[in-house]
C-alpha cells in the first residue's frame, strides 16, 4: 500500500525502463548512420551519440535514487509494524520460514 508522499517505483522504473530503451534505440540509429564516415559528419554523431549515453547515465541514477528511497520508506513502515505488532511479526516471520524450508526441501528431493 503506497502512501501519497510515497514514490511510485514501479511506474518509475517501468518510465526508466522505456526511456532508456528509447535513448539504446537511438544510439544503434546512430552508430548505424555513422558507418565507415569520417571528418564533421561523423564527428557530430559521435557527439550526438555520447549525449545520449550520458542521459541514459543521468536516468538511471534518477533511478537508483528513488529506488532508494522506497527501499528507506518500506524499512522505516517495517520497523514501524514490527515495533507496534511484534507478536504478529514473529508469527509471519515463522510462518515465512517454515514455507521457505518446505520448498528448499521439495526441491533438493528432486
Amino acid at each position: 500500500m503506497q502512501t501519497a508522499n510515497e514514490p511510485d517505483f514501479e511506474g518509475a522504473a517501468d518510465h526508466a525502463v522505456d526511456d532508456l530503451n528509447k535513448i539504446v534505440e537511438q544510439a544503434e540509429d546512430l552508430l548505424k548512420q555513422l558507418g565507415d564516415q569520417t571528418g564533421e559528419a561523423a564527428d557530430a554523431v559521435r557527439e550526438r551519440v555520447t549525449q545520449t549515453l550520458n542521459q541514459a547515465r543521468s536516468r538511471l541514477a534518477a533511478t537508483a535514487v528513488e529506488a532508494e528511497q522506497v527501499v528507506e520508506g518500506l524499512a522505516q513502515r517495517t520497523d514501524k509494524y514490527v515495533r507496534a505488532n511484534p507478536w504478529q511479526s514473529v508469527a509471519i516471520a515463522a510462518l515465512l520460514g517454515g514455507a521457505l524450508a518446505l520448498l528448499i526441501t521439495r526441491t533438493s528431493r528432486k
